[in-house]
């Protein structure tokens, strides 16, 4: 599933300028080699991580996972979002939303009463809904509900993978349940399906 650019296409596309300016690398020119670098990035800073649910569930900690994901790559990797976006919360609500959530995280676990998918699953939508950086946040999002569910004693999830769709189905099918949550008050069923497929 690829990020800032929606679905995959030929990868030929040019980046526009503005977004040239805040890549790390120079050389690069189109969507297609963005998107690379950015997967090399990630699976380089991912590889045996294995985060302690302190960590995950501490706002410093994310910022600076999230600039691991993507510091060859962007100049702000790491940092919130300074701009309003067609979704997400205004910017200058970003970090207060982020230790909200980190918090009723924490009351979830305390609770005792959900499965720790239903958890990590809950706490990967509403960091969607909030949408705290500029770009990398689905793949994010998914990695830190993977690392989530590992540290209250699940497994990661595979994202739809065990289906055999392709990149767009994939995504169509991630972002329909995604926005069930948000239009069926919160029902997971669908994201839970997907994640475990």
């Amino acid at each position: 599933m690829s990020g800032l650019f929606g679905p995959d296409g030929d990868g030929t596309t040019e980046l526009p300028e503005e977004l040239r300016d805040q890549l790390v690398p120079t050389w690069i020119a189109t969507t297609g080699e963005v998107y690379q670098v950015e997967e090399d990035n990630i699976a380089t800073a991912t590889l045996g991580l294995h985060p302690h649910l302190d960590d995950l569930l501490d706002d410093i900690y994310l910022r600076r996972l999230h600039k691991a994901m993507l510091r060859d790559v962007w100049r702000w990797a790491g940092r919130y979002r300074r701009h309003d976006t067609n979704i997400g919360v205004v910017w200058t609500e970003v970090p207060g939303a982020v230790r909200s959530l980190l918090d009723d995280v924490r009351a979830w676990i305390a609770s005792d009463t959900r499965p720790a998918d239903e958890i990590s699953l809950r706490f990967h939508h509403h960091l969607e809904r909030i949408h705290p950086f500029p770009n990398g946040n689905g793949r994010f999002g998914r990695i830190t509900a993977d690392h989530l569910a590992i540290a209250l004693g699940g497994t990661q999830f595979s994202w739809g993978a065990a289906d055999g769709l392709d990149t767009a189905s994939l995504r169509a099918r991630y972002l329909s349940a995604l926005r069930r949550m948000d239009r069926d008050d919160g029902d997971i069923d669908d994201l839970l399906v997907f994640a475990r497929s």
